[in-house]
């Protein structure tokens, strides 16, 4: 969830009957959907609460895995199996409930367009049904989750704009049903066992995930190549289900031996309560205790424990204590039932309410979000899905799902590449929206070449000027350093030389996971050491209070002793260009300061402000300068170029100019121009004594 944030929506596992070989129907199964699809809703809905609720992911992903492959397993070894028959029933399967999804989006974000009152302001302003239309198409061709690994860079839209953000894992169960059936085909012609061609996978996907954790968390998090070998433990599972009596530590299939734990299961009625308990109890550890960070991020080898519980329930059997008591009930066997369709409306719908209000949903929505999703799951599956899914005429069924969900896909193409069609928004919503498609363009510093995603790429830096005669000024931290560099360079640039050192989500922190970054700033620490500039500025997107302590000490270690530190800008709810669309549609005027319910960014200032004095570093308060009683400063002009910020937090052009000369008067920079004016009085007489 993220954008995760920003953004972790599973999609279930679309089902097909739930049974195995040895135990027949497995009501239990469909009771732990129900269980997962709750935790994703409740996550979705109230995240403060079930923080871990996004895990049902990766439940829904191991039980999809155990499923199918159970069925393509018995298939390919009783030579019943058809590549098309097996596509077909997918299609039958997934395409009813997902069209009538896609469709029901397409109309919502065509009736905000059409209106052109309040809401298709908001809409279209801020590209969301151009986006919308991406989505569309990425949702029909099945590659959601690429497109949403692309579109997570740091100016990426919010999570909340997306109503189809939960297809991302949609994506990847169908990415994996494009190769997985042909490579068990190609295993079952060679004679592999196709335990051991699983295991061998699942151990290169889970090795690629830990290691792609470390460099790149929004990859590990969308990549299908990461994310296999989820799907890859339910199938390894399967086949012990289906073979009992044979070892899965050989590569031949026709070889056998015991399997203990299949056999012991089997035998023993204890051991079968104690997986299954132990299972029930990880999965309400994975759901209340995993988390996914900013710095933590998500899989990784959290993803393990969601994993672990949905095998551990499966294996119990449907005779295991949490399996029969809890799983089994009649109400979760029917949740689970509709657990596809309930997990594609939900989101939609919460998704729709944000955009419409532009904030979060009051709790009455939360709450009524639930009844009207199961709602629409069960009309769906009884008026829609059902009847194409099932009964005569398949083959034609198939073609022509496919055909809609292709004529879906091209819709949501053409309003995507005709930008949404925004061109028919009023004028003062387009000379705002040129700010939010810009975005960072509004702020040179972004471009200059000097805020690199990539420490080794400082030296390339055009930017650093060198004046023997002048001081220096390093700005170091992540893009909320970055923009104050333009104002620094308005306000400063005559009288010092301004050393950009900044890069994404990396702020001047010698700690943490995020390997990159540690990189990124031990090479900019050893840098500093070398070429000691007089004067080091701090600055961050502060969560919360930073741990600079290490950064600091460095600094003075290596004869850096004029230090500041600049806490957090004030940050709106909403993009400010949307902030100011709101209060014009609302006053016809546009306001200079707006007022800020939220103000979490003021109580972090206050806090680094105390914190400042025990790091004995100098302490630079935007909220002081930019915020009174009244609000907080939106814009110092009348035209859209003028406002302060292109987003929610960063600083245009003109916002970073107004901000910095607001510190001409504070005592660290006084005190720099009465340093610079001595020195180059100095200078001065020395050249005239030549």
């Amino acid at each position: 969830m993220s954008p995760e944030s920003s953004l972790s929506s599973p999609s279930p596992a679309t089902p097909e009957k739930t049974h195995s070989k040895s135990s027949g129907y497995r009501p239990d199964i469909d009771g732990l959907r129900a269980l997962a699809v709750f935790a994703v809703f409740f996550f979705h809905a109230f995240p403060e609460v079930v923080r871990g609720g996004f895990i049902g992911v990766d439940v829904f992903f191991v039980i999809s895995g155990f499923l199918i492959s159970s069925i393509i397993f018995t298939q390919l070894e009783n030579g019943s199996f058809s590549f098309w028959q097996f596509y077909s029933r997918r299609i039958r399967r997934i395409y009813p409930v997902l069209i009538t999804v896609l469709v029901a989006c397409l109309a919502f974000g065509a009736l905000f367009l059409l209106s052109h009152g309040l809401f298709s302001v908001y809409f279209m302003l801020n590209g969301e049904y151009a986006q919308l239309g991406k989505h569309v198409a990425g949702g029909a061709g099945f590659i959601s989750n690429i497109l949403l690994w692309f579109e997570s860079g740091y100016f990426d839209k919010t999570a909340e704009a997306k109503p189809l953000l939960h297809l991302w894992s949609l994506g990847i169960e169908e990415q994996f049903y494009i190769v997985w059936p042909l490579l068990l085909w190609l295993a079952w012609k060679k004679r592999f066992n196709f335990f051991a061609v699983s295991a061998l996978f699942a151990v290169v996907s889970f090795g690629l995930n830990l290691y792609v954790y470390r460099i790149d968390p929004v990859a590990d998090f969308f990549s299908p190549l990461t994310r296999f070998w989820e799907l890859l433990a339910g199938a390894m599972l399967a086949w012990a289900f289906l073979h009992p009596g044979s070892s899965p530590f050989i590569w031949k299939a026709d070889s056998s031996g015991p399997v203990p734990v299949i056999g012991l299961l089997r035998k023993h009625e204890r051991l079968r309560h104690i997986l299954s308990m132990t299972g029930g109890l990880l999965l309400a550890v994975s759901v209340f205790f995993v988390r996914n960070t900013d710095t933590e991020g998500y899989p990784g080898a959290w993803a393990l424990f969601p994993v672990l519980s949905a095998v551990l329930l499966i294996a119990a059997g449907k005779d295991g204590w949490f399996n029969k008591r809890i799983l089994s009930r009649r109400i979760l066997v029917w949740f689970g039932l509709i657990s596809y369709p309930l997990y594609l409306w939900h989101w939609p719908l919460l998704s729709m309410a944000r955009i419409v209000l532009r904030d979060e949903p009051p709790l009455w929505w939360l709450i009524a979000t639930f009844p009207a999703s199961v709602l629409l799951a069960w009309l769906t599956t009884k008026l829609i899905e059902n009847p194409l899914r099932f009964g005569k005429y398949g083959n034609i069924k198939t073609v022509c799902l496919f055909a809609v969900m292709l004529c879906l896909g091209l819709t949501g193409f053409v309003i995507f590449k005709k930008d949404g069609f925004r061109s028919t928004l009023p004028y003062m919503a387009r000379t705002l929206e040129n700010v939010l498609e810009k975005r960072g363009k509004t702020n040179p510093a972004f471009y200059n070449g000097c805020h690199q995603d990539s420490y080794d790429k400082y030296g390339e830096c055009p930017h650093r000027t060198s004046h023997p005669s002048k001081p220096t000024i390093a700005i170091w931290g992540d893009s909320h350093a970055a923009h104050l560099v333009t104002g620094f360079e308005q306000n400063f640039g005559d009288r010092f030389n301004i050393l950009q050192r900044t890069g994404d989500t990396c702020p001047a922190i010698l700690s943490g996971k995020q390997t990159q970054c540690l990189k990124k700033n031990q090479a900019v620490l050893k840098e500093f050491a070398r070429i000691r500039p007089d004067y080091v500025v701090l600055a961050g997107f502060w969560h919360s209070l930073p741990a600079l302590d290490n950064t600091i000490a460095e600094l003075r270690k290596n004869g850096m002793e004029h230090i500041a530190v600049v806490g957090p800008v004030p940050v709106w709810k909403r993009e400010l260009p949307i902030e100011l669309i709101r209060t014009y549609q609302k006053d016809t005027v546009l306001p200079d300061r707006i007022r800020m319910e939220e103000r979490k960014f003021a109580r972090i200032d206050k806090a680094m402000s105390e914190q400042s004095k025990v790091w004995q570093v100098h302490y630079i308060s935007p909220v002081r300068f930019l915020c009174n009683r009244q609000g907080c400063l939106a814009r110092i002009g009348d035209s859209a170029d003028r406002i302060l910020y292109f987003d929610t937090d960063h600083l245009t052009e003109a916002g970073s100019g107004y901000l910095v000369s607001l510190f001409r008067n504070d005592p660290f920079f006084r005190r720099e121009r009465r340093d610079f004016a001595r020195h180059e009085s100095g200078a001065e007489n020395a050249a005239g004594n030549l």
